[in-house]
């Protein structure tokens, strides 16, 4: 059986989901700040590589100086009085700093991994909007030609009642009845034709441009999704990206935790100093100084703010797997309720399928009796109602079903173009 037995009129051609969703990632704002978001994290990563590097350090000053001491002032100028000049070149290699820097590294690339990650999430979010927003405007014109449909059947079957009434053949409260069946069926085409403006407005929302209706389709079914429950949950634990940037929050947490630990440390340096003076700090003439040493620096008291920041790194620790447990949970609960929705849905087509055919043939045999005089007009048109409404009925779990495998690839995080 064909979960799209009913076909949605138009041409597939102009408007096919991949292309229209290809669009949607390339302009989207959200994917936009999120591919922004990896750059900045990028960044960060060979940011926190500099400190593996040498700093190259310049600094020079040249203005008047007058420096009064006994010995200057016992001589016949007195005080010195000299325009001096200073200059120093330092070259700064870190030996050694208790491993904050191999930390910081590490947590630059976790915090790449994490954006990498959250873009990846935005743009499956992003993704299954736009295929909600396109599969419900499809959805809503479909029940806007049903309905009119139906409202064009009943007003023939009203016409041909009236035209047996004007030849004394017909009975006038059946043309009565009739019209009460033609304004219920204008009130369903006035609500779905509402329901399918308002659809259009989400459509212009998310892709920023209307629908085009006639040139959009419907696309098949997913193939490709899990057989059991089960396995849609491990794939899910394993690869929805909430998930693993839940995980990786706290291999963050661990860095950040290092880098702290780090300043119970000494830092050694390497340094290499050139320095030039000219009549500066009371020294007439030139003075050239070289100098290359280890230089090591140790914090040994800092108001306790080591230790009450390495306890905070301790608490953030266990904050993030407290609430990576729960991101599992979450993911877990989010496939059971897409699997349950995509069984729902695929089980009540099959039944509204059948609905459909057997509701058709109950009106075809109605309307043949009352053709030749054997059924009443209201029994033919509620007959028609009840295939109405069944075909309604099944174009919705039509359109659920493929909600519900789309909204299942998102949960187990597989949900891209490749998909559609």
């Amino acid at each position: 059986m064909s979960l799209f037995a009913i076909s949605i009129s138009g041409a597939a051609t102009a408007a096919p989901l991949q292309d229209e969703l290809t669009a949607l990632l390339r302009s989207h704002p959200l994917v936009k700040s999120g591919r922004a978001q990896v750059d900045s994290a990028n960044k960060g990563y060979d940011a926190a590589f500099s400190a593996f590097l040498p700093s190259l350090d310049a600094t020079g000053a040249a203005g008047f100086e007058r420096v009064s001491t006994p010995s200057f002032r016992a001589t016949p100028d007195g005080a010195f009085k000299t325009d001096s000049q200073n200059y120093s070149v330092t070259l700064t290699q870190n030996v050694w700093d208790g491993g904050g820097r191999l930390a910081n590294r590490s947590a630059g690339q976790i915090q790449l991994d994490i954006a990498q990650l959250g873009l990846k999430n935005t743009e499956q979010t992003v993704t299954f909007e736009g295929i909600t927003a396109y599969l419900n405007a499809l959805r809503q014109n479909e029940l806007v030609q049903l309905s009119s449909q139906n409202e064009q059947n009943i007003r023939r079957q009203l016409n041909l009642e009236d035209e047996r009434v004007r030849r004394g053949s017909g009975i006038a409260v059946d043309v009565l009845q009739a019209k009460s069946r033609l304004q219920i069926s204008l009130e369903r085409l006035a609500a779905v034709t509402g329901a399918l403006q308002d659809a259009q407005s989400r459509y212009l929302q998310v892709f920023g441009r209307a629908a085009d209706l006639a040139n959009m389709s419907a696309p098949n079914p997913p193939a490709g999704l899990p057989k059991t429950i089960d396995e849609a949950i491990n794939i899910a634990l394993d690869e929805n990206p909430t998930v693993i940037a839940s995980n990786r929050q706290i291999d963050l947490a661990s860095e950040r935790r290092e880098t702290v630990d780090a300043e119970y440390h000494p830092s050694v340096d390497l340094v290499l100093l050139h320095k030039q003076e000219y009549d500066f700090n009371g020294t007439p003439g030139s003075r050239r100084d070289y100098s290359a040493k280890l230089q090591a620096t140790w914090n040994l008291f800092n108001g306790l703010g080591t230790s009450n920041r390495v306890s905070q790194a301790a608490f953030d620790y266990e904050a993030r797997q407290s609430e990576y447990a729960q991101s599992r949970r979450k993911a877990e609960e989010t496939v059971r309720l897409a699997w349950q929705a995509v069984k729902t849905a695929e089980e009540r087509v099959g039944l509204l399928d059948n609905a459909v055919n057997i509701a058709s043939e109950v009106f075809e045999a109605r309307k043949t009796l009352r053709e030749s005089g054997k059924e009443t007009v209201i029994n033919v048109l509620d007959s028609e109602n009840e295939v109405f409404t069944a075909r309604i009925n099944l174009v919705g779990a039509q359109y659920d079903y493929l909600i519900a495998s789309y909204q299942l690839l998102q949960a187990m995080g597989r949900l891209d173009l490749s998909a559609i």
